[in-house]
């Protein structure tokens, strides 16, 4: 008798922490994947400049704002560095009171004009760039081992990533580019892209796995950057980073159960 009434407790522990699980409401998340508005040359695929403050250009970011301010985020991260919070607090209140003209990135060109729409205070930088990407490391062992198919594959795939973008640039607008960029094709492809280098070298060479882990050690750090900002209130938060930054944190994030990831074409 004394297990029933242990197996009776204990069931109605777990019933009752169910039901305050499905209670609880959850948090929407938008990760918006975007480019490099600036271009800071820093990717291994080198792209246009888009030229974002040109005036068509300036028309299409304010066309995009209206969009995004649909969602109504409580709160909106940045692909800046957690020590660059004091001063891009200090930047964006002088933009909200005028004093601040834009950069071209896109964490001031959306997030700063998003932030004044919204009636926010802050932006939260949240990005980890403690990492290091050995690309040349990872050329040269292929090339050393012989590994000519994987580095004309690679080749190949650089060139027509940035003959595609580039394309896109000529004839497509800021949101039409995002929506493009914001795709489950496209976050597959990104997410997966890293496991690619694992092959590279011989079994005395394991460059590839540490650029693979690197990518996502900077992501997981994001990630958890992200989630110490959190305090359970949020009904609504924006994700502002790389699209392949937004492809793998969407892939930590799927396991979390306070959240909900809106789809990007639903706000778009």
């Amino acid at each position: 008798m004394k297990y029933i009434y242990v197996f009776i407790i204990l069931f109605s522990i777990a019933s009752l922490s169910s039901a305050q699980t499905i209670l609880v409401k959850k948090t929407e998340v938008l990760l918006l994947g975007t480019f490099h508005f600036a271009n800071p040359g820093l990717d291994v695929a080198k792209f246009e400049d888009v030229n974002i403050l040109s005036d068509k250009r300036q028309k299409e970011v304010e066309a995009l704002i209206a969009k995004l301010k649909t969602f109504k985020p409580d709160k909106i991260f940045i692909e800046v560095p957690v020590a660059g919070q004091k001063r891009y607090d200090s930047l964006l209140n002088a933009y909200k009171n005028g004093t601040h003209i834009l950069s071209k990135s896109e964490s001031q060109q959306i997030g700063f004009r998003l932030a004044k729409e919204c009636g926010l205070s802050t932006l939260y930088c949240s990005d980890y760039t403690n990492v290091s990407f050995p690309m040349d490391s990872i050329t040269r062992i292929m090339a050393a081992n012989q590994q000519m198919g994987m580095l004309k594959y690679l080749q190949e795939t650089i060139q027509k990533e940035q003959t595609d973008f580039n394309e896109q640039l000529k004839t497509k607008t800021i949101t039409e580019i995002l929506i493009d960029q914001n795709t489950e094709a496209v976050y597959k492809k990104l997410a997966g892209l890293y496991y690619f280098f694992l092959k590279a070298g011989d079994k005395s060479n394991h460059v590839g796995s540490f650029l693979a882990s690197e990518q996502w050690r900077r992501n997981t750090y994001i990630y958890e950057n992200i989630l110490k900002e959190l305090d359970g209130k949020e009904q609504r938060i924006l994700v502002l980073y790389g699209t392949t930054h937004v492809a793998m944190l969407k892939e930590m994030m799927k396991y979390n159960d306070q959240f909900d990831i809106i789809p990007v074409s639903k706000i778009l």
